[in-house]
């Protein structure tokens, strides 16, 4: 049993090895806690130390931690990514990688809410809501800018692919990452 036990702390001294390697390239910044989280929720389903688990644990792994639920499609695409062998299994190094790329990209997606919550302040729900002419107007004189309505009508057509006249979450979206704002 004492070699189980050294085996398995060995194990997880890799996997720490892994993960440090892949977390140390700038992608993903993971708290202290969700780390915490993360290798404990790990070490509950590799029951027996091997150093891995089954990929189809992913989706109840993002589950779990409040990452939401992908449809199939981008889970098959995100498996193949952490394990390219098609091994069915994935260690922690790997799995830690792709969860704080995960958590990155629901912290940039909070940014941007919030951002366009500024044109839409009494918004309930940024996914339905619509920045309007009106809205541009409105901050434009809180900016004390005199912008005109024809260029700030532009602003609109540039952004709004549906041509609805005004800009949705997504059109939103679209443009801050085009423009590199986030």
């Amino acid at each position: 049993m004492p070699h189980h036990h050294q085996q398995q702390q060995q194990q997880q001294q890799q996997s720490a090895q892994t993960a440090a390697a892949s977390s140390g390239d700038g992608i993903g910044n993971m708290t202290y806690e969700q780390r915490e989280q993360l290798r404990e929720l790990f070490d509950t389903i590799d029951r027996t130390g091997r150093g891995f688990i089954p990929t189809s644990k992913l989706a109840d792994i993002l589950k779990h931690l409040g990452l939401g639920k992908p449809s199939r499609e981008v889970l098959e695409g995100w498996v193949s990514n952490i394990d390219p062998a098609g091994t069915g299994k994935m260690d922690y190094g790997r799995l830690e990688h792709f969860i704080s790329l995960r958590y990155d990209e629901v912290d940039q997606k909070q940014e941007i809410m919030n951002a366009f919550k500024l044109f839409k302040p009494d918004a309930k729900d940024v996914e339905s809501a619509r920045i309007t002419l009106a809205d541009l107007q409105r901050i434009s004189t809180h900016l004390g800018e005199h912008i005109p309505d024809d260029e700030l009508r532009e602003m609109i057509h540039i952004a709004d692919i549906g041509e609805t006249g005004s800009v949705d979450f997504a059109d939103f979206t679209r443009v801050m990452r085009k423009t590199g704002l986030f």
